[in-house]
């Protein structure tokens, strides 16, 4: 295990982490400070909307994951890996990767906010029910990317590049909601569909915003509960999908696995 975590976390991957960490804390500076100028940011909604960063935060987490469960690069490490590592071995060190680099992105991005509240709005005392806002965003924030990320690393291992992963993995953000908004149009008339996964998507709207029961039809606690119990449903499948089921094709293989289709085709097209 202590080798595959160095192998995770070598120079370039540390590189890549440091540039992302970078550019969370510019963004999240940008963020209070254009906020500050436009008026659409005060000390209460900086902690409520946690900085207004969850978008970016949430993406970098999903680079991570999407970078090391898919892409032909990913695989051809985890067939090398293979010789001497379990699918178990190798499948956990990846979602300790994932889970470190998440947490030291979220403290990061906590210790950024709390800094631009008292430099950017310096008249707003963060005791009391500022902090109390601060806590609450940042327990949607991993409510969230626990769900999700599990639902990425259960659904990604088709993609063939790390690039086409990364794209998929954004673009299943929208995916779930929009399935999650189709699913609301029912909910009024048919109550029971409040337990579908995807309700669970909102997690972090909700916390943030109690009034977003509306939508969820949803208490907090259910809520909240729903989504660990359908990240680890997620994450169960994952890991079953993971060990049982792929067989990461190196960049060869399915270069190879082409060929073969095309002389298949052409062979077809003279006969």
């Amino acid at each position: 295990m202590v080798d595959l975590l160095k192998q995770e976390m070598n120079k370039k991957n540390r590189l890549i982490f440091l540039a992302m960490a970078v550019f969370l804390v510019i963004v999240t500076i940008l963020m209070a400070v254009i906020g500050k100028d436009t008026r659409t940011l005060d000390g209460y909604k900086l902690m409520n909307t946690f900085g207004g960063i969850t978008p970016v935060i949430e993406l970098l987490a999903t680079i991570i994951a999407a970078t090391r469960f898919a892409g032909v690069d990913s695989n051809k490490q985890i067939r090398e890996n293979m010789e001497n590592h379990s699918k178990t071995t190798i499948f956990f060190s990846k979602i300790i990767t994932c889970m470190v680099g998440y947490f030291i992105l979220l403290a990061l991005s906590v210790l950024t906010i709390i800094f631009m509240k008292y430099l950017v709005f310096p008249e707003s005392a963060f005791a009391g029910k500022l902090a109390l806002e601060l806590q609450w965003s940042t327990l949607g924030n991993i409510a969230y990317v626990f769900i999700f990320e599990s639902f990425v690393i259960m659904t990604i291992g088709f993609c063939k590049t790390w690039y086409g992963s990364i794209a998929f993995g954004v673009a299943l953000n929208y995916i779930t909601e929009l399935i999650a908004g189709v699913f609301m149009i029912f909910i009024y008339n048919n109550r029971q569909l409040i337990w579908n996964p995807f309700n669970f998507f909102f997690v972090e709207k909700q916390i943030q915003d109690g009034m977003k029961h509306m939508m969820t039809r949803l208490t907090l606690n259910q809520i909240i509960a729903g989504s660990i119990a359908y990240a680890l449903i997620f994450f169960i499948i994952g890991y079953i999908i993971f060990v049982c089921f792929r067989k990461f094709p190196t960049d060869e293989e399915l270069i190879a696995k082409r060929q073969a289709k095309k002389n298949k085709k052409q062979k077809l097209q003279t006969a």
